[in-house]
C-alpha cells in the first residue's frame, strides 16, 4: 500500500512537468541562463509537492524541511531529470542546442555521463521514486558546503530526520530484495546506485560553480523557487 501511494504521488505531482519548455527556447542572444533556470521552476515545485505527499516528511519542522530542500533538491532534480528524459519523454533525450549553447562542452558531457550512468535504474516503476525520498532525507547531499544551507535545528532534529530516513531506507531495501534474484545481486544494485550518486555529487559542484559565476549579481529576474535554491543568502 505504501509503495502504491508513493507511485501515485510521484505520477500525480511530477510527471506532467517535462523539459519541452527548455528545449523549445530559441538559441540566440535572448537565451540566458536566468531564463533557462526559470523554465525549471515547475519541475522543482513538482518535486517539492511529491515530498510533501510523504506524511513523515511533512511531520518535520518547517526549518528542517526548508534546509533539506535547499541542500538536496538540486541533486534530486538531476536524478528525476534522468528518469523523465529516459522514460517519459525519450524523444527529448538527444544533444540539445539549448544545453550546448548555455553550458561549456566539458560540463555538458559530464552531465550526459552521469545521466547515462543512471539508466539501469530508471525503468523500474518504484526504484527511483524510493531513492529520491531516501536521498532527500540526507542531511546535506550538496558537497559544495555553504554555511547558510545548514539549518538543521539541533541534534534532536537530526535524529528525527534520520529516523524518517530509516523507514524509507528499510522499505527501499526490502523492495530491492524482492526484485533481485538473490542477496548478492541486491547488494550490488544498491551499492552501484550509491556509487553513481556519489560521483554525480562531484559534477554538482561543477554545476554550482558555473551557475554562480555566470548569474548576474542581483538575479532580480529569477523566480522565487529558483532564487532560493541557486542563490545563497549572502548574495540576496
Amino acid at each position: 500500500m505504501i509503495l502504491t501511494n508513493i507511485f501515485q504521488a510521484y505520477e500525480r505531482t511530477c510527471i506532467s512537468f517535462t523539459y519541452k519548455e527548455h528545449l523549445s527556447m530559441p538559441v540566440n542572444e535572448t537565451l540566458t541562463l536566468e531564463k533557462f533556470l526559470n523554465a525549471s521552476a515547475n519541475i522543482y515545485m513538482g518535486l517539492i509537492s511529491y515530498l510533501k505527499s510523504i506524511p513523515e516528511f511533512n511531520q518535520l519542522s518547517v526549518n528542517n524541511k526548508l534546509s533539506l530542500i535547499k541542500s538536496n533538491l538540486n541533486q534530486i532534480f538531476r536524478i528525476h531529470s534522468t528518469f523523465i528524459m529516459k522514460t517519459v519523454t525519450p524523444d527529448l533525450d538527444q544533444d540539445s542546442p539549448v544545453f550546448l549553447y548555455l553550458f561549456p562542452k566539458d560540463l555538458y558531457l559530464d552531465l550526459r555521463e552521469t545521466s547515462n550512468a543512471l539508466i539501469p535504474f530508471v525503468h523500474d516503476p518504484i526504484l527511483i521514486k524510493l531513492f529520491i525520498i531516501v536521498l532527500m532525507l540526507s542531511t546535506h547531499m550538496n558537497i559544495h558546503y555553504e554555511q547558510d544551507q545548514i539549518k538543521i535545528d539541533d541534534e534532536n532534529s537530526t535524529r528525527n530526520i534520520f529516523k524518517v530516513q530509516n523507514i524509507y531506507t528499510h522499505l527501499l531495501w526490502r523492495y530491492i530484495i524482492s526484485r533481485c534474484s538473490n542477496y548478492q545481486q541486491s547488494v550490488q544494485l544498491f551499492s552501484s546506485f550509491i556509487t553513481r550518486t556519489l560521483y554525480s555529487q562531484t559534477i554538482q559542484v561543477k554545476i554550482n560553480n558555473f551557475i554562480h559565476s555566470n548569474l548576474p549579481d542581483q538575479c532580480q529576474s529569477l523566480v522565487p523557487i529558483i532564487k532560493s535554491i541557486w542563490v545563497s543568502e549572502n548574495e540576496n
